[in-house]
């Protein structure tokens, strides 16, 4: 006993609190968010065949074209229905998956209702086994913060830890996807939380473990959902010669990273400003997605296997990738040239046709595709030229993928480890590393925030770089003691300020109406103003003072919008209202920021 006593204090003094009872939990989210995601890529697999077998097998060719429209279109139409019932059942369905959940994670300290992750698995298959494209992990990542986040109410812990579950269940489903521990646990810590301390990195270490353990004891030794040759059987993966192409090829990562960015972000805005019902706009997103199929089976079919099968930038696009990352595929056919540049961009295309339209997927898998199809083309283009130092081309697919995953998500860290990981081999580390931090560098000139921050910039949420700020993000209105409102009405004389100041020893009053709700405020500023012009007091009322455009604030806002508010408008306080916008006091400048440094002395 006394040997449990010692090791628990210990391990309450190392991970906060009850911190240290998160270690079962995570690894209970791994194990399961391992058996989830290999389920879930099986039935975007299942439905894909079951969709594509419609026509008899996948040859497309004749009248059969018709089917690569109908096909997408019908599977939009039903993502629109399911969606539109999701919707009212609980809005965190709808986006996509990891703005959501960092949105839910900033404003309900990680409460994701089950049913959010239920409905996302059915839209997300059907969408990508439809054609649709877009990729699995976002969705999935969705799929385990919602699960971690059940499990979390299960628990009762504290929303701190229910924060930190959530971020378990997202680097369990993406380790279990890559076969990448490492590079999932970066990625949820650079992306999703954005927080590197000890207690949140340790129970997403042990998640990513149990996550990735699980998937291959389902799936077998030491095997992925998305898995791709370890061997490269090259003598010379990176030389010296090399640095200035690979150089190259991460400005030109850079350059289509910002591009898709804004490609998909200014797709989702016409999808949402265009006219028509919501429900049926993924139809008609997969209706145009398949108009597009039938333009490369009828110009680049033959090029690309002869029509049998579908498009090649349908679905995930991890066939394609699999492909373009072996060396004896460009043995075999050559550069390609052509074949490669319109398949980069008959995908950026159908990714925003997908996404824009209301499709259910991520853009991590279509990054991963244009990035490998982009470092193929660049080593082709190369090699036509005579001016390729390297022995494949699949080495620079390899590099191109951490470049656009860094630009695209800007996390250069998680995007070269999760190269390395998926491939093993250390040498391919090196160029990674170069090409995804000049991608990142290159991206943030022309499209300063990543896709996700854009994003949540839309959503109204703000993502911050720094622990502080992600403090700031944690505590909340009620969180800070307020000071008592003094109010008083619009149609009082302004004499009754004075009086009321000497009461209470105030300077900033609110203005309520005959119903005790929120009207405007008379500042410390205008108190003043009307001090210095005596004369005129006896002439003036209150409402011929007060500022009507401050907002009040609500008790559930985080701090970091409330200093958003204070450095729009400067004033010492703002009033603090309910639900039916009666006040519940003054929230001040000072007692803001003596509740923040509270927080984070008591933190250490």
């Amino acid at each position: 006993m006394r040997w449990w006593s010692r090791s628990s204090e210990a391990l309450r003094r190392r991970f906060g609190g009850t911190g240290w009872r998160l270690m079962p939990m995570a690894a209970a989210v791994g194990a399961a968010m391992g058996v989830v995601a290999v389920a879930f890529d099986r039935l975007v697999g299942e439905a894909g065949r079951l969709i594509f077998s419609l026509p008899g097998g996948r040859a497309f060719a004749g009248v059969d074209l018709v089917l690569l429209v109908l096909l997408p279109a019908g599977g939009g139409l039903l993502v629109g229905l399911i969606s539109l019932l999701a919707g009212r059942l609980t809005p965190l369905s709808r986006g996509p998956g990891i703005p959501v959940v960092v949105e839910a994670l900033a404003r309900r300290d990680g409460d994701i209702p089950a049913e959010a992750g239920l409905f996302r698995a059915v839209t997300a298959s059907l969408t990508i086994g439809s054609g649709g494209s877009a990729g699995v992990e976002g969705p999935i990542i969705l799929i385990g913060s919602a699960l971690s986040s059940a499990l979390a109410r299960l628990g009762r812990v504290s929303a701190e830890q229910r924060r930190t579950l959530v971020g378990c269940g997202a680097a369990a489903a993406t380790a279990a996807i890559f076969n990448a521990p490492i590079a999932a646990v970066i990625f949820v810590l650079e992306v999703i939380l954005r927080d590197f301390s000890t207690r949140t990195f340790a129970p997403i270490v042990v998640a990513s473990v149990f996550g990735t353990v699980t998937a291959q004891a389902i799936l077998g030794r030491n095997e992925a959902v998305f898995e791709v040759v370890t061997e490269l059987n090259i003598e010379r993966v990176f030389t010296g010669q090399e640095l200035a192409h690979y150089a190259v090829l991460g400005v030109l990562a850079g350059l289509v990273g910002a591009g898709v960015s804004a490609s998909v972000r200014a797709a989702e805005r016409v999808g949402k400003r265009a006219a028509g019902p919501p429900w049926l706009k993924p139809a008609l997103g997969g209706a145009l997605l398949g108009l597009l199929g039938v333009v490369w089976m009828a110009t680049l079919g033959p090029a690309a296997g002869g029509g049998t099968e579908a498009p090649p930038f349908f679905g995930n696009g991890y066939p394609v990738i699999e492909r373009l990352l072996r060396p004896e595929t460009y043995a075999q056919e050559g550069g390609g040239v052509v074949l490669l540049a319109a398949l980069l961009g008959f995908k950026l295309l159908g990714t925003c046709l997908t996404l824009g339209s209301g499709g259910a997927g991520g853009v991590i898998a279509p990054s991963l595709m244009i990035g490998a199809t982009l470092g193929a083309l660049f080593a082709s283009v190369c090699t036509a030229l005579g001016a390729f130092p390297g022995e494949s081309p699949a080495t620079y697919a390899f590099a191109g993928m951490a470049g656009l995953i860094a630009a695209v998500a800007g996390c250069p860290l998680a995007a070269f480890l999760l190269v390395f990981e998926i491939t093993g081999d250390y040498q391919l580390i090196l160029p990674a590393m170069l090409v995804a931090i000049l991608a990142t560098g290159v991206a943030q000139l022309f499209v300063p925030d990543s896709i996700y921050v854009a994003m949540l910039r839309e959503r109204g949420v703000r993502t911050g770089a720094y622990a502080d700020y992600t403090l700031l993000r944690r505590l909340h209105a009620r969180d800070v003691p307020l000071v008592p409102a003094v109010t008083v009405r619009p149609e009082a004389p302004a004499a009754e300020l004075l009086a009321l100041s000497r009461r209470y020893a105030v300077t900033d009053f609110v203005v309520v109406d005959a119903s005790d709700g929120y009207v405007g405020l008379v500042t410390a500023e205008d108190f003043r103003a009307l001090l210095l012009a005596a004369d005129a007091l006896p002439l003036v009322v209150v409402g011929e003072l007060m500022r009507t455009g401050l907002p009040p604030v609500n008790p559930d806002h985080t701090l970091d919008l409330v200093m958003e508010q204070f450095s729009r408008h400067d004033v010492a306080g703002l009033p603090v209202v309910d639900g039916g916008g009666r006040i519940r006091g003054m929230l001040t400048r000072v007692m803001l920021i003596r509740s923040y440094q509270e927080t984070l002395a008591a933190r250490g």
